[in-house]
């Protein structure tokens, strides 16, 4: 593997399990713009609203520490983008707009207000990509391991590999390739037995388009999304890689970012209360400062 493909191994890093606790709620979906469904689970809870938003190749049950340990507090939605977990497939073009667009379908068909939206990984290009379209609802970003280095550019000629290296790892999911790229560093028996369960059907129509996208997105569209959100934006991640917060406020002067040492791309399966703590302190900053 390249050193390119190990420095954005966090869009792919999402080989996740799809481990049981929230499949007891109701599931509920509703139809994006070219009619493909999206499937989401639903705890009504107080404000503001909180939709969790999964990465590339996984679905909303990544956020299995999060979506019942908040309900208490918010009203939380889980997001399976089309083409992933309970969502339909047939999308024609999965696009990182496409998906903005279909986290703004289901704010607008809830009829929701001050939404805080969280994403991991591809998640969180996608809710930086909803945010900055319509900011009519969104008062708050949360990205998790995620833009890092928002002028960091992928070469053209990597492009290939790297979408070839992640495709062959959904194909052939390894021990030793998950913890080599730090994909998780605790409870690895458990996260790899649910990476082999998750993945036994393979890649889903779509996925090799998607990740190819996002990495695309990362050259041409990053900086640009991100100056356009208006709302306040913060990062938790791990410290697998610096988290350069200057070059992120030339875009966003606002911006804070949360590090949690000694954790994988997968920060809040790593550090689960740690986690929670931080993105409960950030949503009460960003609800303070929407005021």
């Amino acid at each position: 593997m390249t050193v390119t493909a190990k420095v954005f191994l966090c869009l792919a890093a999402c080989l996740v399990v799809s481990i049981s606790g929230c499949a007891e709620h109701e599931q509920q979906g509703i139809k994006a713009a070219d009619g493909v469904s999206i499937s989401y689970e639903r705890h009504e809870g107080g404000s503001p609203t909180v939709i969790f938003i999964h990465g590339w190749g996984n679905d909303r049950s990544v956020w299995k520490n999060q979506l019942d340990y908040f309900s208490s507090q918010f009203d939380v939605i889980g997001v399976d983008l089309p083409g992933f977990g309970m969502s339909g497939d047939g999308r024609q073009a999965p696009t990182i707009e496409s998906f903005g667009d279909d986290i703004n379908a289901v704010i607008q068909s809830l009829k929701l207000d001050n939404v805080v939206l969280v994403g991991f990984s591809m998640g969180a290009l996608v809710a930086i990509d909803a945010a900055g379209r319509h900011p009519d609802k969104v008062i708050g970003v949360i990205l998790v391991d995620q833009l890092h280095d928002v002028e960091a550019t992928i070469p053209a000629d990597a492009l290939p590999g790297i979408v070839d290296f992640y495709m062959g790892l959904i194909a052939n999911p390894t021990r030793e390739a998950l913890l080599t790229n730090g994909f998780y560093k605790n409870d690895t028996d458990e996260s790899f037995a649910g990476v082999v369960a998750m993945l036994e059907q393979g890649a889903r129509p779509g996925w090799r388009d998607s990740l190819v996208d996002a990495l695309t997105w990362l050259n041409d569209d990053c900086t640009t999304a991100v100056a356009r959100v208006a709302a306040q934006i913060i990062a938790i991640n791990s410290d697998l890689k610096p988290t350069k917060v200057d070059v992120f406020r030339k875009y966003a002067p606002s911006f804070e970012a949360k590090i949690i040492p000694n954790t994988g791309h997968l920060v809040m399966w790593d550090a689960p209360d740690e986690f929670n703590e931080y993105l409960e302190e950030s949503i009460g900053r960003i609800v303070s400062g929407a005021r």
